[in-house]
């Protein structure tokens, strides 16, 4: 039987941090897409199958909650597992994690064994979202 590995969808307008832990993940045999502000997240997510969701809070346009909220109005997203992805300095607002429904918190920075735990433990059932290629 072959081994099913996490898909993630890395959100977040820090491109050069982004990218990095899009290398760090792949690195592990985890496939990943990046997208740099909400908008592009919503039409990468229509297109292409994430099993779990990290989006940055603090982002022009669409901030993280309002991305999570969208996301989960996605036909077929509405358990996408999203995980806060915000800056240590604590300017998130837990209130508002759990109005957008984000499953989990994780603050950068983080250790990288956390991130591991966290995209196995939320990416392990993918759900049936619309991308799916």
């Amino acid at each position: 039987m072959e081994e099913s590995h996490p898909r993630v969808l890395l959100v977040d307008d820090n491109r050069d941090a982004v990218d990095t832990v899009s290398q760090l993940l792949n690195h592990h045999a985890i496939e990943t897409r990046v997208a740099y502000d909400g908008q592009s997240a919503l039409a990468l997510l229509t297109a292409w199958q994430a099993g779990v969701v990290l989006v940055d809070i603090q982002m022009p346009g669409l901030n993280g909650y309002e991305t999570a909220k969208a996301m989960h109005a996605l036909p077929g997203c509405a358990e996408l597992p999203i995980i806060a992805w915000p800056p240590w300095d604590g300017s998130h607002n837990n209130a508002a994690l759990v109005a957008a429904r984000m499953v989990h918190c994780l603050a950068k920075p983080f250790e990288v064994q956390q991130l591991l735990d966290l995209v196995h433990r939320f990416g392990a059932t993918r759900p049936s979202g619309p991308g799916v290629s």
